[in-house]
């Protein structure tokens, strides 16, 4: 390995010199939109955007979007529920990641194994790190494997990532490319991929009113409600909230932490019947959200009983194929204004605001000290601090970490360090979580954890799980829970008025996009 912490070709690498990559360019441009509605399978989706107006600094986080599909022939599946790990193998990939199995297994050890024996493959297309690998999310109670609470998900995978054969890619300037696995040693499956890179009929814009193998229609993509309908009830009132900051604030005065990522979770009820498209309701609720609220790490996740709906703005990690590792978190959030001059004002206010640029500094040095743990000595750098980023719904305070990895580490090493991510636990990591979890009282979930990919080119990409609506499913399909966490920072100088106010605005570019409100 080099000295940037570049993949190996060694023994913890899978021996798979036959594995390629087989690309076909698009005639565009691509709508993804349309191509997820008209894709009966599970599928994971990650759908990247920015608000007009956004930085160039951050047109990198934004330049590129993935669907990748989970059925293909060379698939497989970890799934990691109630601390049993369960890893399924289609055939053809059982060289690579041996047999189905299940048992008691920590699920960051079980993807380690896996992610070191994926075989090794080259980025298909300049500057996108995905050449298909894993994808999914880890869910906020992993965090118990690195020192947090003792807790599970409840009703609902821990963790569930997908080993992907098939996907598209699409560049921020709308070109587009199909991706498929091949492998000379498995003569049937690559053919099967081959047919599918010939026949993929990529329904280009909204105009294309129907898939010719679903019959699917489209779904407007701007589709809206005309205002909000449904309640969404909070787990705990206003009042039990702002009781709990003021015990974050007791627990801060007595020297336990420095500051507490308090949060709560909101009921969301299902959505009117006449108010559902054909095919995946859910996701024609997540097409109405993305229509008025761009975000750099959406996504959405149709992956057995869940169904995922993200429009996060958070990278939690990123790590390029050559070692260089990167982490952006959020501290500090204002509602837009819609008046322009008011927004600036309040744009300007939390510039300056000096408690939130403390929350977001004391994150800082948090992901400082994670990044540490694996990074070459001397590497981490704070390369921006306390930016104001604008988006539809809010205002946010960002900066950059970053550093290189240290020789002989792995990628899932590197992620463990970092999990969950810090501007969700608060400081020090260990107290504030503990703290947290007394307060609150119930599992996060998918909500707090990251959703992404471990590609492999040997590029990872993790958003933190915020802005997320989590629908869980009955085996029939009907709706079992649907949930929207949100939160905040609480620190010594926090007001528990406030603190519930950011609350409520957090809930807004969600819940006003499924025409609901927050209630509690």
């Amino acid at each position: 390995m080099d000295d940037l912490g570049g993949l190996t070709t060694g023994p913890d690498r899978a021996d798979a010199s036959s594995v390629r990559l087989e690309t076909r360019a698009l005639d565009g441009p691509v709508d993804l939109a349309v191509l997820a509605q008209h894709t009966p399978a599970d599928l994971v989706w990650f759908d990247s955007a920015l608000p007009a107006g956004s930085p160039a600094a951050a047109a990198e986080r934004a330049r590129w979007s993935v669907l990748a599909v989970t059925d293909g022939p060379f698939a497989a599946r970890f799934h990691h529920r109630d601390r049993v790990a369960r890893l399924d193998v289609a055939t053809p990939a059982r060289r690579w990641f041996g047999p189905s199995w299940s048992g008691e297994r920590p699920a960051f050890a079980v993807l380690d194994d896996l992610v070191r024996r994926t075989p090794p493959l080259v980025e298909p297309v300049a500057g996108c790190g995905f050449a298909l690998g894993w994808v999914g999310f880890l869910g906020y109670e992993l965090g118990r494997e690195v020192d947090g609470p003792d807790r599970t998900a409840d009703g609902h995978a821990d963790a569930d990532l997908r080993f992907v054969d098939r996907a598209v890619l699409v560049r921020g300037d709308g070109h587009a490319w199909a991706v498929a696995l091949v492998d000379d040693d498995e003569p049937a499956a690559s053919t099967l991929n081959r047919a599918w890179l010939v026949r993929l009929r990529v329904p280009v814009t909204q105009d294309d009113v129907a898939d010719v193998r679903t019959g699917l229609p489209a779904v407007p993509e701007r589709q809206q409600r005309t205002g909000p309908v449904l309640e969404a009830r909070g787990r705990v009132t206003r009042a039990a909230y702002e009781r709990a900051v003021e015990a974050c604030r007791d627990e801060i005065r007595e020297g336990n932490a420095f500051q507490v990522c308090l949060t709560t979770a909101f009921a969301v009820p299902d959505a009117p019947a006449d108010a559902d498209a054909d095919g995946d309701p859910h996701l024609a609720e997540y097409l109405r959200l993305r229509g008025s609220d761009p975000v750099p790490f959406g996504a959405y996740l149709r992956t057995g009983d869940l169904r995922i709906a993200s429009r996060s703005p958070e990278r939690f990690l990123r790590i390029d194929a050559d070692g260089r590792v990167s982490a952006e978190p959020i501290k500090g959030t204002r509602p837009r204004r819609s008046d322009p001059e008011a927004d600036l004002a309040t744009r300007a206010e939390l510039a300056s605001s000096e408690k939130d640029r403390a929350e977001n500094v004391m994150i800082v040095d948090l992901l400082r000290n994670d990044l540490q743990r694996t990074a070459r000595p001397g590497s981490v750098r704070v390369e921006r601090l306390c930016d104001v980023e604008t988006y539809a719904s809010v205002h946010q305070m960002v900066s950059t970490v970053t550093g290189v990895l240290a020789a002989g580490t792995s990628r899932v090493e590197a992620v463990r360090a970092a999990f969950p991510p810090g501007s969700m636990t608060g400081a020090p990591k260990p107290s504030g979580t503990a703290i947290a979890d007394r307060l609150e009282g119930a599992p996060r979930g998918v909500y707090s954890g990251a959703i992404g990919y471990f590609s492999a080119s040997g590029t990872v990409d993790l958003s933190v799980a915020i802005r997320t609506l989590v629908t869980v499913l009955h085996p029939d399909g009907s709706v079992r829970r649907r949930s929207l966490g949100a939160g905040g920072a609480v620190t010594w100088s926090s007001t528990a008025a406030d603190e519930a106010d950011e609350v409520e605005t957090k809930t807004v570019s969600v819940l006003g996009g499924v025409g609901a409100a927050a209630r509690w």
